[in-house]
């Protein structure tokens, strides 16, 4: 029996996934949900006299009216945040009888109020707490547009938040309504004694900052769910451009949103969801706020058993990194699935293990993009006992995660493997036999598929439950290094123990994950000259149990010598078009090469001539002294790429790009234009040779 270990890749795609992301609003008196990109979460505005209007009224006409309203969604995979107003200024007032009011000031404060919102957060809890349509709820009902406040008004105390007798009573009630659904509250100053998330309605505003800072002192982010909505119409617009256009149009503008996101680890937020899809400049925004809106788990790996007697014992592990910005807070199940060859599923069995605990980052820096606390890398694991009718044959092995609303893939990992409908292909097994090959096939976007949808009834789940061996190998011992080039290093160690066996290594380069190997070395590739990295190794076994860590060692790569450097301006090279050699005083020769592309202009580098053929690092000095970033497609021999050069802060500021490019012995030549808009301007380039 052997077994399989194989590394995943990280998409580049943007997708919608179910309570996280962009949120748009159903507003008052709004009849449907509009379609929106990367929408699967939507804010509900709920008139309270749309729910009841007598305090005899049941529970059934809330789901009455749920049913009602929300038709169809889950056939969408489309999931509703609840917020039921009374007061929303400037489009009415939703007072249900026997609630004295008309005086702004205390038709806040009577009993008779409070009595009844308590009585009513009771019915919504029947109503909602297992209705799988509910992504969470908003405690609204209180004050202007539901958010606590009566501002400008004042109560007799002079502050203008809901009483603490209110938070008290309110508080407590949805503590005992809502067992299954996470509650959320407008201001970190109010509901203090109640673990709750926030909805930051003014996010991002330097105006209300005090919110965004107070959700950051909260710091119970890793249980609580953090939302919002982006306010453009009242405060400093200054980093918000005015509108979601204004916004995800520009790159720091977009960072600036981003980094309050990272900050208060928020998964949604409305209001910006409005942005215009079919505009370039705002779709680059978009997507980069989208990948890091709430959850993003990447599988980086994988191990499973490759061939399994029918009535034996498949293994199966994976380790699962979360790069969004905050947890999955509901206990969805992962999935393992063997598929025929038709697509559909011949087996399947769920792992035991808790998907709310695969955390993102923390402690986010701004300057390096990066949180200072990198998100770990979760290793799941389980030992699935095959039926004995289960025919022999080669079977896909899949991942999945289910929405416990009918069973069905709901939340997707961000990887390249994918499938339409919501499985991650790992690899093949074969079920008496080895496997026939290890093809997946052609994979599909995350974007585009739009198969993904829950059920409202659901019973028990009918698939396995895996079993887990739950016993890690001896920690590797003696990491040394036997040798290093300029860009590569290769180590070995003494090999580790186990009681059932070890089914092989995982490198770490820098505390990052670089590698696998099933013997005790590896050779690690594809680095920097003079550079100086540490290596740590763990073993782990076909379960996915893994081991301490080794010892770690630091390794500096020989040092590389610059072969060949061409100038721009180079009389030897070609320009073509509108491309024209330009005075530059902070260039290396005095000069550049500006207007490459817009369709005409273009630069070729000539005679480029190396003794042996082969992988090199190619570094572009360039200049680029847009806001954003510039775009050249590069050409080397013949193979094409598309290059995205940054902003390099000024027309005079030169910068560098570096990338891997493959060159044949003798001369070669590479070409540098654009289609479609201006490409940077070119001061030089430098051919290193990596050994």
């Amino acid at each position: 029996m052997g077994t399989i270990t194989v590394k995943l890749t990280e998409t580049p795609e943007a997708f919608n996934n179910p309570i996280m992301g962009f949120r748009p609003s159903r507003n008052i008196n709004d009849t449907s949900f509009p379609n929106r990109e990367y929408a699967d979460i939507y804010k509900h505005y709920i008139k309270y006299t749309d729910l009841e209007m007598n305090a005899t009224d049941t529970v059934q006409k809330i789901k009455d009216w749920s049913n009602k309203s929300w038709v169809g969604i889950e056939k969408k995979n489309i999931k509703v945040v609840p917020r039921v107003i009374i007061v929303f200024p400037n489009v009415g007032e939703y007072w249900p009888n026997g609630i004295t009011h008309g005086d702004p000031v205390n038709q806040w404060l009577t009993d008779v109020l409070k009595s009844r919102l308590v009585a009513f957060i009771a019915k919504i809890g029947q109503a909602w707490d297992n209705d799988p349509r509910v992504a969470f709820v908003e405690l609204g009902l209180y004050g202007k547009w539901a958010e606590h406040h009566i501002y400008p008004n004042k109560f007799p105390d002079g502050t203008h938040i809901i009483p603490l007798s209110f938070q008290k009573a309110l508080g407590d009630a949805a503590v005992a309504a809502f067992h299954n659904k996470k509650m959320l509250v407008r201001y970190t100053d109010t509901f203090k004694a109640y673990n709750f998330g926030i909805y930051w309605d003014s996010f991002a505003l330097p105006d209300d900052a005090v919110t965004g800072n107070g959700e950051i002192a909260r710091n119970n982010w890793q249980t609580q769910i953090n939302s919002g909505e982006v306010a453009y119409n009242w405060g400093n617009q200054t980093n918000l451009g005015g509108s979601p256009n204004g916004t995800l149009s520009s790159v720091s503008n977009t960072n600036y949103v981003i980094d309050w996101i990272m900050k208060t680890h928020t998964s949604s937020l409305g209001w910006i969801s409005d942005y215009t899809a079919s505009n370039p400049a705002v779709e680059v925004g978009a997507t980069a706020m989208q990948k890091v809106l709430g959850y993003r788990f990447v599988l980086n790996q994988a191990t499973f058993t490759s061939n399994v007697s029918p009535g034996g014992t498949m293994s199966v592990s994976f380790q699962v990194t979360n790069r969004g910005s905050s947890p999955f807070y509901y206990d969805w199940p992962v999935e393992a699935n063997l598929l025929k060859s038709d697509g559909t599923v011949a087996w399947k069995g769920v792992f035991q293990g808790d998907i709310r605990t695969w955390l993102p980052g923390s402690d986010w820096n701004s300057a390096t993009r990066a949180y200072n606390q990198a998100p770990a890398a979760n290793t799941v694991n389980g030992a699935f006992k095959i039926p004995t009718t289960l025919a022999n044959g080669t079977y896909t092995l899949t991942l999945s995660i289910l929405d416990p609303a009918g069973w069905q893939p709901g939340a997707r990992f961000a990887n390249t493997n994918y499938y339409t409908g919501g499985r991650t292909p790992i690899g093949k097994v074969g079920i008496g036999m080895e496997p026939s090959n290890q093809t997946l096939g052609s994979f599909a976007g995350l974007k585009s598929d739009a198969t993904l949808g829950y059920s409202l009834q659901s019973g028990a789940y009918t698939g396995s439950v895996g079993s887990t061996d739950t016993q890690a190998p001896t920690a590797p011992a003696k990491l040394t290094s036997t040798g290093k080039t300029t860009s590569s290093v290769s180590l070995s160690w003494s090999a580790s123990t186990d009681n059932v066996g070890v089914a092989g290594y995982d490198v770490y380069r820098n505390n990052s994950f670089v590698g696998s190997t099933t013997s005790a070395s590896y050779t690690d590739t594809g680095l920097t000259a003079s550079t100086s990295y540490s290596y740590m190794v763990r073993a782990k076994d076909a379960a996915g149990n893994v081991s301490g860590n080794s010892n770690v060692i630091s390794v500096t790569t020989n040092t590389a010598s610059t072969s060949i450097s061409i100038e721009a301006e180079s009389s030897a090279n070609t320009l073509a078009g509108g491309a024209i050699v330009v005075s530059c005083s902070s260039c290396s020769g005095g000069s550049k090469v500006g207007y490459v592309g817009n369709n005409r202009g273009t630069l070729q580098f000539n005679g480029i001539n190396v003794a042996t053929a082969g992988t090199y690092t190619l570094i572009i000095s360039y200049i680029n002294g847009d806001a954003t970033a510039r775009a050249a497609r590069i050409t080397v021999n013949s193979a094409i790429a598309n290059l995205s050069f940054p902003s390099t802060g000024s027309w005079s500021t030169v910068g560098t790009y570096q990338a891997s490019v493959q060159l044949k012995a003798g001369n070669n030549t590479i070409k540098f234009a654009n289609a479609s808009g201006w490409a940077p301007d070119f001061d030089r380039i430098q051919i290193n040779q990596r050994v």
